[in-house]
């Protein structure tokens, strides 16, 4: 019953929307490789600098954050840079050469992890640029966070250990599957449905029939502001995004507010539009 009343607009265009999500920028879905980007993208013979090393030798590298604004002000490496990947080539490629024509030093590129290609893909960019001198933190921020917490700022200011880190646990105790997620937003009329993916990925279809509002990461002011007065009228919030990774950088914010009442959708919006077509 809940998917039959779902917009048959919303089924005319699901083929749509996974089409341009097979074109969404790694921000958005820093997980999308099945294969490791190291492994994928060996043939470029990229270098690769480790957490020890990194750590422990944090003033000779131009460290360069490549995730989204949002993500860098939740958690980043100490002394880091922030140039989104997202942002058009040109741009991206002047902001990096203006800031390493300043530092003068070999820039480590990292983003979320293992999995997350565009670190790599920032230095494969520079390579062909004519900078051969770049390298992969491929191990990402939680690594560093985790093994050397007080080289990384949560929120401008340093970690004093690992524990302030949400757990791996206690993200995945907030996920729910569409399927339960459309039978409890069904179930409640007065939850508060917001989806933080960019007006260009939502492409202006809902997949909650127009329950849901659309707050990207971008306007975090814009963000926090529904979220304190959904807590503060006792509604569930739950919350959309491409591929269900960009909503644990989300939970941060939601635990420096107080709000304990929420959901993610566990796979992100594409999860649902595949339940959807089943």
């Amino acid at each position: 019953m809940i998917l039959q009343r779902v917009l048959v607009g919303t089924m005319m265009f699901c083929a749509l929307i996974l089409g341009q999500m097979a074109f969404a920028d790694d921000a958005a879905v820093p997980e999308v490789a099945q294969t490791a980007p190291r492994e994928l993208y060996a043939s470029f013979n990229l270098k690769y600098v480790t957490t020890d090393e990194l750590a422990k030798n944090l003033d000779k590298y131009t460290v360069i954050d490549v995730r989204s604004q949002f993500s860098f002000d939740v958690l980043h490496v100490k002394g880091a840079y922030c140039v989104p990947f997202v942002l058009p080539k040109d741009e991206f490629d002047a902001r990096v050469k203006k800031i390493l024509a300043e530092t003068k030093k070999p820039a480590a590129f990292y983003c979320n992890g293992p999995m997350c290609a565009m670190a790599h893909r920032a230095s494969i960019r520079m390579q062909d640029a004519g900078d051969p001198k770049t390298y992969v933190f491929a191990d990402g921020i939680l690594s560093i966070a985790k093994k050397y917490p007080t080289d990384t700022l949560m929120y401008g200011t340093p970690l004093k250990s690992a524990s302030e880190l949400i757990s791996d646990a206690d993200f995945k105790s907030r996920l729910l599957s569409p399927v339960k997620v459309l039978a409890q937003t069904d179930a409640d009329p007065k939850a508060v449905i917001i989806d933080i993916r960019d007006p260009w990925q939502r492409a202006g279809i809902s997949l909650f029939q127009m329950r849901d509002i659309n707050i990207p990461l971008t306007e975090p002011a814009q963000l926090k502001e529904a979220i304190l007065h959904a807590k503060q009228a006792g509604r569930t919030l739950y919350f959309v995004d491409v591929k269900g990774k960009q909503v644990r950088w989300l939970q941060y914010l939601l635990r420096a507010n107080g709000v304990t009442n929420f959901w993610f959708v566990k796979g992100g919006a594409q999860s649902l539009i595949n339940a959807l077509q089943q």
